[in-house]
């Protein structure tokens, strides 16, 4: 591992904040974070997306499934707000990369490629041992006036069979249909994922009675991707809480915490850079500081085909 400043801090305050994810061993692994908008893992998801950047044996992948557009119409602004979004969780990928690896010259981001998944034109990143991918469909919620309502197209939609298709803000990808959209992802995740290697899958928790009150769209992932781990039988799957993790008590300490916030102020400023109205501020900020979940091991090897 490479803490770099981090490793010696951590050793004056001798917290060792959550354990690893993974342990430490020289066997490769894949760890695939997988979630509605542009700032879900952040919030969510951390420290496990800072150890999965934190360790040279391990890839990190952070699938980012809708535009998180709140149905805003595109053209007027300087920037779309969904790329605002998606430069913030860029900014904090490299954010944590640069941690990971205080002494390294990592450079600025690559360009983005498209690439083809289940048939599927869908926008991939690559920084250090991290790949992002957007995949643009239309927000679920549309912000109409002080209140919410859902998209048309919205992927609960698409899952009840309330509509037949979906599809990217952009019209980069259509989606004829919830398996059309579930096999994506599962593309997207084997493509990723090495014979041989661990694979870590972290999505949102469906148990209403330990996750209750989350977005429809939380939910519509976690959905597809329970039926993709499911295909998976060598995935280690860890359900994480969200909405209602505002309450909680903070359980992350340390080094831990301050990435977590260095890795949410840097999803901020990416989107006032970009013109997009801040989320640093009370409401977000809550969530910080809070990491539940539970896992679940592997039900079988990671061999090939699986």
């Amino acid at each position: 591992m490479k803490y770099g400043a981090l490793a010696t801090l951590l050793l004056i305050s001798g917290c060792t904040g959550l354990p690893r994810e993974t342990p430490h061993s020289p066997a490769p692994a894949v760890s695939v974070f997988v979630v509605a908008h542009p700032d879900d893992w952040q919030l969510f998801m951390n420290p496990a997306a800072f150890h999965a950047m934190n360790d040279a044996h391990e890839k990190a992948v952070f699938v980012h499934v809708s535009a998180g557009d709140a149905g805003k119409v595109l053209g007027g602004e300087p920037t779309p707000y969904y790329l605002a979004r998606e430069e913030g969780a860029l900014r904090a990928i490299r954010f944590m990369a640069n941690a990971a690896n205080a002494t390294a010259a990592l450079g600025a981001d690559s360009k983005p490629e498209a690439v083809n998944r289940a048939g599927h034109k869908i926008a991939r990143h690559h920084y250090a041992n991290s790949v992002t991918y957007f995949l643009r469909i239309h927000d679920g919620n549309i912000v109409n006036g002080d209140d919410y309502q859902q998209h048309p197209l919205a992927l609960e939609r698409l899952r009840s069979g309330a509509s037949i298709e979906t599809k990217a803000i952009d019209d980069s990808a259509h989606y004829a249909g919830w398996s059309d959209f579930v096999a994506t992802l599962e593309a997207v995740v084997r493509s990723e994922h090495a014979p041989g290697a661990a694979l870590n899958l972290h999505i949102a928790e469906l148990d209403e009675e330990r996750n209750p009150g989350d977005h429809p769209d939380h939910r519509a992932v976690a959905f597809a991707m329970e039926e993709v781990a499911a295909r998976l039988p060598c995935a280690r799957v860890s359900r994480h809480q969200e909405y209602a993790t505002r309450d909680r008590q903070p359980n992350v300490v340390g080094v831990d915490y301050m990435i977590d916030v260095g890795t949410w102020a840097a999803t901020a400023s990416g989107l006032s850079d970009l013109h997009a109205g801040s989320t640093w501020e009370p409401g977000h900020n809550a969530w910080l500081g809070r990491d539940y979940r539970r896992t679940q091991e592997p039900r079988g090897p990671c061999n090939q085909g699986n």
